[in-house]
């Protein structure tokens, strides 16, 4: 693969080399600092070549999967575009660390902040000056809006990224992008103010997702396919973290083979929708939207 043109991908899906702050390797992964959270196209870069999944790191980070040799290509292939050749790999004891969002987990540039904090002392009047001439109604009512709208999270286990290739006489003939945009799409029509979808082969790259989903969104969809009816991790985690869950699955799996009657995550979830394609999604999507509302 083509790790130079991997970075460019990366770089036009999250807005552009400006809103890079910072780049690193973790293992498998490229740790992202952004600065404006708001430009990336996450369907953009979760179909960009070589990319095996995306975990959201904090209110700034991302992490984006890839294997372990194509990692640290498009790394330094993103310092090359940059023009900041320097060994930027994680520290073994953050490796090991939890992966549980807290306040401190990423260190912000000092260089940034200061430039930040510069502007708004130096804008300070000019801001003073323009809220004035708000209504202070709408303005609250927008903001409250903003604060309340749910985030959702979609995980999608191994292989659904192969959608449209593998065996579409049983999984149909749509494609991962085409599941991508129905789900952002359902989302946005039911009030979610995110809908973040997250793809990975490997069973610790959706633990982390589930842990790293604590303190950053409202409710998770999952499809984790075969671990579905393997894996007493996912199940574990889910359950720890506590976060509504809805199962979700593209084919009827009760109709299938025996072992795929087992459903380990199903314990954690609220409510299952299968056997429905990708509308299967959009169901649950629908679900997920009543739930928290209720809740609310």
């Amino acid at each position: 693969m083509d790790s130079s043109a991997i970075a460019h991908e990366i770089l036009n899906a999250i807005g552009g080399s400006k809103n890079l702050i910072h780049n690193e390797v973790c293992m498998t992964r490229l740790r992202l600092s952004i600065s404006d959270m708001t430009l990336i196209d996450y369907e953009q870069l979760s179909t960009a070549t070589g990319v095996l999944g995306i975990v959201g790191k904090g209110a700034n980070g991302l992490e984006v999967v890839f294997g372990p040799n194509l990692v640290n290509q498009v790394n330094n292939s993103l310092d090359q575009i940059l023009g900041e050749p320097e060994v930027t790999s994680c520290s073994l004891n953050e490796k090991h660390s939890t992966s549980l969002p807290t306040h401190n987990e990423e260190v912000d540039d000092p260089i940034s902040l200061l430039a930040q904090k510069n502007n708004i002392d130096q804008n300070k009047a000019d801001f003073d000056s323009l809220a004035s001439d708000l209504d202070t109604d709408d303005f609250e009512d927008n903001y409250e809006d903003d604060l309340e709208a749910p985030r959702l999270l979609i995980i999608n286990g191994p292989n659904i990224n192969m959608l449209g290739i593998r065996e579409p006489e049983i999984y149909g003939k749509a494609d991962y992008r085409t599941l991508i945009e129905a789900c952002k799409t359902e989302a946005q029509s039911q009030g979610f103010s995110d809908c973040v979808c997250y793809q990975s082969n490997h069973e610790g790259d959706l633990i982390d997702a589930i842990q790293d989903a604590l303190g950053s969104y409202d409710g998770i969809i999952i499809n984790p396919a075969a671990y579905t009816h393997t894996s007493v991790a996912l199940l574990d985690t889910a359950l720890a973290v506590q976060l509504p869950m809805i199962e979700v699955h593209l084919t009827d799996i009760s109709t299938r083979e025996d072992f795929r009657h087992i459903s380990y995550i199903k314990d954690a979830c609220f409510a299952t929708v299968a056997g429905k394609g990708i509308d299967s999604y959009r169901e649950a999507i629908q679900l997920m939207a009543a739930h928290l509302k209720a809740e609310a």
